[in-house]
């Protein structure tokens, strides 16, 4: 029996995402692309015909809507405060020994491991399902308002699977990263456009982001992994392995590669592994966040003013590259400043390829002693 139009564009917006979280979130697309596109394509047939159909939610939206005049802010549900790193394994052993000072040293306790992605962070809010709110992390406490430009990352949901999760409102907040592969296309096509390259993933995900117009977003193609499940600024389970498992039944994409680490060995075997292994992802890291599982623990341990001591960032050591200074140029900042940049053979470090870096100021350069033709160590 031919269904109505509102059921025909539920079923369609069902089935397209489906074949969006196969293909987004696991990587295990069950259709072609040009039988998504059919079906996409019904759909905006549909929703043209009928204009009441169509919703914020519904996935023909992703494509973004009209640029935006400015950014506006929104407060945070709970502060999105920054982590502590620790530089070497002596410093990871300090914060575990504090640790159990703090917990008592009877007390049992598990560590999650989990990748430190090199993106930018985003709390998405959602209710009855739906994705309402974006914002970045701004200030730790007052953030801005991407909404529009979240709406395009295919990997972010719009309305949740059905789940416990679709029935109350909570919160997400997870790293907005670019894919290897969609930076170098990035840079090609702004080669061939005689436009600047970027320096590197983060930084373009980061202007994407906080463009205007969404569909600078969309062209991206960002990507969005999950790593808190709030509720009124809480977590919304006792422990963070369990958060985010729930993310992952619930439809979000969350880094399979997390560890529930008993003790600090198991903790540096997770990190030693990840490191030789970084430049075998599709995505850039820079460490591994470890954090005490249990969330009582975690309201125990506390918090300083800038970070919880409940967590830190491992943070891997810089890559570095030797490579030729071909030119230096001197650029002229907004306000007049003059800042030497050193021209290089491009070289590829952590994946990235760098052909430029900046020399600071005239001082800086007659410190290093750098002349044109030099080799020199650059360090990303």
């Amino acid at each position: 029996m031919e269904q109505k139009p509102q059921q025909r564009a539920e079923t369609l917006r069902r089935e397209l995402e489906h074949h969006e979280y196969q293909y987004y979130v696991l990587d295990q697309p069950e259709i072609t692309d040009a039988e998504y596109d059919a079906l996409f394509r019904e759909l905006q047939a549909l929703e043209a015909e009928h204009p009441e159909l169509r919703t914020p939610d519904s996935i023909t939206q992703r494509v973004g809507g009209q640029p935006r005049e400015d950014i506006a802010k929104a407060p945070h549900s709970s502060s999105m405060l920054s982590l502590d790193n620790a530089l070497n394994e002596a410093e990871l052993r300090e914060f575990d020994a504090r640790v159990r000072t703090l917990l008592g040293p009877s007390a049992p306790f598990s560590y999650v491991a989990e990748l430190k992605l090199d993106g930018l962070s985003m709390a998405a809010r959602y209710d009855a399902g739906r994705l309402q709110l974006a914002l970045t992390r701004g200030n730790g406490n007052i953030g801005e308002d991407v909404t529009a430009n979240a709406r395009t990352i295919r990997s972010l949901p719009l309305r949740v699977r059905p789940h416990t999760l679709a029935d109350i409102p909570f919160e997400v907040r997870g790293e907005v990263v670019m894919q290897r592969r969609s930076f170098e296309r990035l840079n090609q096509k702004n080669e061939e456009a005689g436009l600047p390259r970027f320096a590197n993933p983060r930084n373009a995900a980061a202007g994407a982001l906080r463009a205007l117009d969404p569909a600078i977003t969309a062209a991206r193609q960002l990507d969005y992994f999950a790593y808190f499940l709030l509720r009124d600024g809480r977590p919304f389970f006792e422990s963070h392995w369990e958060s985010l498992n729930e993310l992952d039944r619930a439809g979000f994409k969350v880094n399979p590669q997390r560890a529930k680490c008993a003790n600090l060995d198991e903790l540096l075997a997770f990190i030693r592994a990840w490191e030789s292994k970084r430049d075998d992802l599709p995505y850039e890291i820079d460490g591994v966040v470890v954090k005490v599982d249990s969330l009582a623990q975690q309201d125990q341990l506390g918090w300083t003013a800038k970070a919880p001591r409940w967590a830190i960032a491992f943070k891997f050591p810089a890559r570095q590259a030797a490579t030729v200074l071909e030119s230096i140029e001197v650029q002229v900042g907004r306000t007049g400043t003059l800042t030497p940049v050193a021209h290089l053979k491009p070289v590829i470090i952590s994946g990235v390829t760098v052909s430029r870096a900046t020399l600071h100021n005239e001082d800086e350069i007659a410190r290093l002693g750098v002349e044109i033709g030099d080799t020199v160590l650059v360090e990303r």
